[in-house]
């Protein structure tokens, strides 16, 4: 009779099964062990017995064994890397603008390593208020520089003084060519060695966080705004006509030697007493809506901090010192000039239009007419025409509109005439611009660019300066000077000769109308 016990060679077998069995229904954990890639390996076996299920990787691709010309066509060949663009390699180094597709393909954490895209300035929490540096500081960065215009970071105040910290100041630009305005507000500028910054500054101090602008002049001027702005869109070269920026807005805008208002101050218990406040060259409107995440810092805020007993680090401060660039700009050229260096899109002013039409609700919308806008300075200290001129220049102005199918604006640039909203929308919607000479035509940098957009400046006869000439032709605008019956523009310009408010501006409105005919006849 055969025992019950089972045989070697049964007990072989039953082993042998089971091995096999485990093997199989853990393929992926017995290959892994072994070094092979078990996705691919299954792909390529199972597909060639036509069996199995396609198996996706952690790309979302299928793998190796699973590939087919369709996903090939499609996708290509590339290489995948977690926490990467899939690609060669190159794409991870390449800057935005640049390519097939003008694309960057870059992770987020790696922005500022590669440049091109700045990263968002001040992305932290209440709680990194304080900034402890121990024995190593923040160095100071000349991110770009021309004589009076210079971006910064890690810009350092501390007891009236701002301080540059560097181990190697020499390849600093001497600082008299980034600021030299000294008054109320900052006793100097000074570049110091890390070991110097240490003993002055100590090993802590609050940081502010974001993009500062702030401008060294003592007196106001109407440049400034276009000429920080200018300054600072210079690093975004890829700014588009649509005015897509990938340039983190300005947080504030200090004037440490201004203070707020003009008077003296009041009584501490008289409160209620009207008061004027410092004028910064442009209306406190336009620089609400062309930045409305701007807060304006004035002497006394700035006296604040240097009464505190520790130092405040600026993360990026764009800086502006009108008497630097003085000294550096050609003859009769505007004081903004040194700004036109710096490499920038030809859009680079567009992201703050839009944001003022938008603000007036004109952006994009459609024009039913061209528009002219005579923006006047009648009843106001600044130079303007006779009164018999001004109603002789607005009856020619509303004959030609009438003629041709135009829409005509004549409005004032005091508040107390035409309000500021009225003012600039009038701008904004038009496509020529004429007026008196002065800074207050830098608003009109503001109208809609097309080809037939046109700034005309009045001058007294044998007078002109380039001031706003260089500011519009810098956006894409056409620029015509008229001096009684003679029209200059493009490079047949008058010999520059600085005039008076006081000097009397003859017209002659045929010129003037042929000149406005001319800006519409471009293309």
């Amino acid at each position: 009779m055969r025992s019950l016990l089972p045989e070697k060679r049964e007990i072989f077998l039953l082993c042998f099964c089971l091995s096999v069995y485990f093997l199989a229904y853990h393929i992926d954990t017995s290959l892994d062990v072994l070094g092979i890639d078990p996705a691919a390996t299954k792909g390529a076996v199972l597909s060639r017995l036509g069996l199995g299920v396609k198996h996706i990787g952690k790309d979302g691709l299928k793998t190796s064994g699973w590939k087919d010309a369709l996903e090939l066509a499609i996708y290509g060949d590339y290489e995948w890397t977690a926490g990467h663009v899939a690609g060669d390699g190159s794409e991870r180094s390449q800057l935005k603008g640049v390519g097939e597709h003008s694309a960057q393909w870059v992770a987020s954490k790696d922005l500022k390593d590669i440049g091109g895209v700045e990263t968002e300035f001040g992305d932290k929490t209440v709680n990194d208020a304080l900034l402890r540096w121990e024995g190593d500081p923040p160095l100071t960065q000349i991110v770009t520089h021309v004589s009076g215009y210079t971006v910064l970071d890690n810009v350092y105040v501390f007891n009236g003084t701002v301080y540059l910290v560097s181990d190697n100041p020499q390849a600093f630009p001497a600082t008299s060519t980034i600021v030299t305005t000294k008054g109320t507000g900052i006793k100097g500028w000074k570049t110091v060695s890390k070991e110097d910054a240490l003993k002055i500054l100590g090993k802590h101090g609050a940081i502010i966080r974001g993009v500062s602008w702030l401008s060294a002049d003592t007196k106001p001027h109407n440049s400034t705004m276009f000429a920080l702005w200018k300054t600072y869109s210079s690093l975004d070269t890829s700014i588009d006509s649509f005015g897509h920026t990938s340039l983190p807005p300005p947080r504030r805008l200090i004037f440490p030697h201004s203070r707020v208002f003009t008077d003296k101050n009041p009584p501490f218990d008289d409160h209620e007493i009207p008061r004027r406040r410092v004028d910064t060259g442009f209306h406190p409107f336009t620089l609400k809506a062309a930045f409305p995440q701007i807060s304006v810092q004035y002497f006394e805020d700035f006296e604040d901090f240097q009464q505190m007993e520790v130092p405040f680090l600026y993360e990026r401060l764009v800086v502006a010192d009108r008497g630097v660039a003085l000294e550096a700009v050609q003859k009769n050229e505007p004081v903004y000039a040194p700004t036109l260096l710096l490499t920038g899109s030809e859009h680079w002013w567009e992201p703050i239009r839009k944001n003022l039409a938008e603000f007036l609700e004109l952006y994009d919308v459609p024009q039913k007419k061209p528009s002219i806008t005579y923006l006047h300075t009648q009843n106001t200290p600044a130079a303007q025409l006779s009164a018999e001129d001004h109603d002789t220049l607005v009856d020619a102005l509303e004959r030609l509109a009438k003629r041709n199918g135009f829409e005509l604006h004549v409005v004032s640039t005091t508040t107390e005439q035409t309000d500021w909203s009225d003012r600039m929308a009038a701008i904004v919607k038009s496509s020529v611009v004429i007026g008196v000479h002065g800074d207050h035509l830098m608003d009109a940098l503001f109208m809609r660019r097309t080809p037939h957009s046109a700034l005309l400046e009045l001058f007294p006869q044998d007078k002109f300066v380039l001031d706003r000439e260089r500011a519009a032709r810098s956006i894409g605008l056409s620029y015509t000077a008229v001096r009684q019956n003679n029209a200059y523009h493009g490079k047949a310009l008058p010999v520059v000769s600085a005039p008076k408010d006081s000097d009397s501006i003859a017209i002659d409105v045929d010129t003037i109308s042929k000149a406005v005919t001319a800006a519409f006849s471009l293309s």
